[in-house]
């Protein structure tokens, strides 16, 4: 992934680009087959076809969604030169993923209702865990370098500045007043604020999308 910043929207089939719209609309119990099937202009053999029932069809969708996320993240890490600038960027990544696609990014509330035993699932988490995982790592590693000051656990701190990056598909609206861009500085400058990164950071960051605009 060359530019983590603008990159293309993610590619689904007609059957999932219908089911993320309708998981998004009706939620996952709200929606049937029939429905996903409409909205797509296929038939129902069709769907059953490509997919064995409509908790594969909402897990294709999420592992998707995080193919797209972990790929951005992680270009997103690797372009940074310290763990400051690495932890900002990986926030800027995770809120602008959030902020590009907001009903497929609001599909990962939907994992819920998936039996604990399917084997996609635990593809689906290993993914979102390994996304958290090189977040994490770069926590620590700025920890160790005196880049941030934590109090108390790290995992709680990420868990909290993730949820709350998440929740911008909840109240984003494109037609607003803020763009992607101005919604992920700010979550950025949160959660610099939060790990204890410096100011001067803070202050380079700032002139810097400051300059973008």
């Amino acid at each position: 992934m060359s530019d983590w910043r603008t990159t293309d929207p993610v590619i689904l089939t007609p059957i999932l680009a219908a089911a993320k719209t309708s998981f998004h609309a009706r939620g996952f119990h709200g929606t049937s087959t029939r429905d996903i099937a409409s909205r797509a202009g296929v038939s129902l053999p069709t769907l059953y076809y490509h997919h064995e029932n409509k908790e594969g069809i909402l897990l294709a969708v999420l592992i998707s969604a995080m193919e797209s996320a972990l790929a951005r993240v992680s270009a997103a890490i690797d372009d940074g030169d310290d763990p400051r600038e690495q932890f900002a960027n990986g926030i800027e990544a995770v809120v602008l993923h959030m902020t590009a696609d907001q009903e497929l990014a609001a599909s990962e509330g939907e994992i819920r209702y998936v039996e604990t035993d399917n084997p996609l699932r635990r593809k689906y988490i290993d993914m979102r865990a390994s996304l958290e995982s090189q977040l994490d790592d770069v926590l620590r590693r700025g920890i160790a370098d005196g880049c941030f000051q934590i109090d108390g656990d790290v995992k709680n701190m990420l868990r909290y500045l993730l949820g709350a990056c998440r929740s911008a598909a909840d109240w984003y609206r494109p037609d607003g007043p803020l763009t992607p861009a101005d919604v992920a500085a700010s979550y950025v400058e949160i959660s610099l604020r939060a790990v204890g990164a410096s100011l001067d950071l803070l202050k380079s960051l700032n002139h810097q999308e400051s300059e973008k605009r």
